[in-house]
């Protein structure tokens, strides 16, 4: 019985990973957003409980409404942020519903050769899918053209995707006839969980190394950014 629980708990479990793929402590991204952004083609902001800090693209700079005189210098460094803003966080938010979306699909195609097109497995695997997108988009999303950062919500996608996940695996196991089904199947279940694991493992450790790359990119310029105001 606990082998059975383990499997599916690795089946569900595993697309979690994407929002924090290293669930040990050393290996997570040791940067962790303290802002939200609100990113448009001509205006960049972050939003914290100190300023709201709001730069544009031609490297213009307003803190808590009030413009600041900046040097050329602080100028291009606004100008470069607001780009690399503009330009990463709608691609980040693509690739990540992608590679949630292209996980599920590579154990869907393992389940439905394994098990069949009827495995109730699917229905639950499709579930959680559904339930981690609408996580992803409570942290980013884009709107007509403005794209939209929540720092808590991007920081606890790990936590609240672990909740989601543990909620559909005790449904499973408490429903009856799945239950007896994955029984029947222990052996097919136990060889997806295994094989195809090992397969998305590495997507996904590469995936979770590139986010953490790119906050640690957008934390760094904008600390530097806030340092050289403080300093005018």
């Amino acid at each position: 019985m606990l082998k059975i629980r383990l499997s599916l708990s690795l089946l569900i479990i595993v697309l979690i990973l994407p929002f924090q793929i290293a669930l040990a402590k050393n290996n997570e991204c040791e940067r962790k957003p303290t802002y939200d952004i609100i990113v448009k083609d001509d205006l960049a902001q972050f939003i914290n409980d100190n300023h709201n800090l709001k730069i544009t693209s031609s490297g213009l700079i307003t803190l808590d409404d009030v413009p600041v005189q900046v040097t050329s210098k602080v100028k291009k460094q606004a100008q470069v942020l607001h780009t690399f803003l503009y330009q990463q966080l709608p691609r980040f938010e693509n690739q990540s519903h992608q590679r949630l979306n292209d996980t599920r699909a590579a154990f869907e195609i393992a389940i439905r050769d394994k098990l069949g097109n009827k495995s109730e497995l699917l229905k639950n695997l499709n579930s959680l899918n559904d339930e981690l997108n609408k996580l992803l988009k409570k942290a980013i999303n884009t709107r007509e053209g403005v794209t939209y950062f929540y720092h808590q919500p991007f920081n606890n996608l790990k936590q609240d995707g672990e909740a989601r996940g543990k909620s559909i695996f005790y449904k499973v196991i408490g429903n009856s006839v799945l239950h007896f089904s994955v029984f029947k199947n222990y052996s097919a279940i136990k060889k997806i969980a295994k094989n195809e694991w090992k397969i998305q493992k590495v997507k996904l450790k590469e995936f979770d190394h590139q986010v953490c790359e790119l906050i640690t990119q957008i934390d760094q310029q904008y600390n530097q950014l806030v340092l050289e105001l403080n300093e005018l």
